[in-house]
């Protein structure tokens, strides 16, 4: 029986993979990248045409620190996703911020340095002339609104017209392992609960016309791992599931600022939001 997971490593590692000559998987220094290549690759592994990047961190379970090095490596590694001259970044938190293991996107956005509303002059009065234009918004869920996050993300980039989007959303996983040791990123765009068989619209370049760099966290596992006699499973979650949420946000949002505001001190940026 096949676990559900949204971490393109773990389609590659849930398939044979002796027949795959249209994904090139490459791992070093806790980085894997999957990079699915074609058609042929799609169909194999179930993911996109694009490539996935898997950094294993520390538990957030047992960790605070985000300045050892991991808050680098990220931010590095999203801004070579990123396309480049990108200078206008709507950043979109998926999820429900009612229920801990949904919250990570919403979370994410409290950390995140917004700048859009600051003027070309006041900018250069500051000192930070090359300071990037950037927005955040928070979805909420199908449920609570009515309308699909993908919807509400279009309605947004339909207006302010960004450069590219970073998605921010938590992830089912196959292995409890991976709950809060895992940072997913990817050039495809994510098709919000396709790992909990509760498929959304998608949210990507196809249907914004713009690039979408997702940024994710594994913070559910299927009982399926329990008990394989569920024939409906539901999802579990690490008791530690409120600070591994807080923690992952943290990390995400300061990433995200790290990468786009090179000017200001990660220390600096962590003082104005954290």
């Amino acid at each position: 029986m096949q676990n559900r997971t949204d971490l393109a490593v773990e389609c590659y590692e849930n398939v044979e993979k002796s027949k795959f000559k249209d994904i090139s998987v490459k791992s070093g220094n806790g980085i894997t990248v999957v990079s699915v290549l074609d058609k042929r690759g799609e169909k194999e592994i179930g993911k996109p045409v694009g490539k996935y990047i898997t950094v294993e961190v520390p538990s957030f379970a047992n960790d605070t620190d985000i300045f050892d090095g991991r808050l680098d490596k990220i931010s590095k590694i999203l801004k070579n996703l990123l396309p480049p001259d990108c200078d206008n970044i709507l950043v979109a938190g998926i999820g429900n911020i009612e229920i801990t293991a949904d919250a990570l996107g919403p979370k994410t956005n409290s950390y995140v340095l917004a700048t859009r509303h600051i003027s070309a002059e006041l900018r250069k009065n500051m000192g930070f002339g090359n300071l990037k234009s950037v927005s955040s918004v928070s979805t909420g869920v199908l449920g609570e609104t009515g309308i699909e996050s993908a919807e509400i993300v279009k309605g947004i980039v339909n207006v302010i017209k960004p450069s590219c989007v970073i998605v921010v959303d938590a992830l089912a996983a196959s292995s409890a392992k991976r709950l809060g040791t895992t940072v997913q990123l990817s050039n495809t765009g994510i098709s919000p609960g396709s790992g909990v068989g509760n498929h959304r619209f998608e949210i990507s370049k196809s249907t914004l016309g713009v690039p979408v760099v997702s940024v994710e966290i594994p913070t559910v596992v299927s009982t399926q791992l329990i008990s394989e006699a569920e024939e409906n499973p539901m999802f579990v979650t690490p008791r530690e599931i409120d600070k591994l949420t807080e923690q992952g946000a943290k990390l995400i949002g300061m990433s995200i600022n790290t990468c786009l505001q090179s000017e200001i001190s990660a220390r600096d940026l962590y003082a104005l939001v954290g």
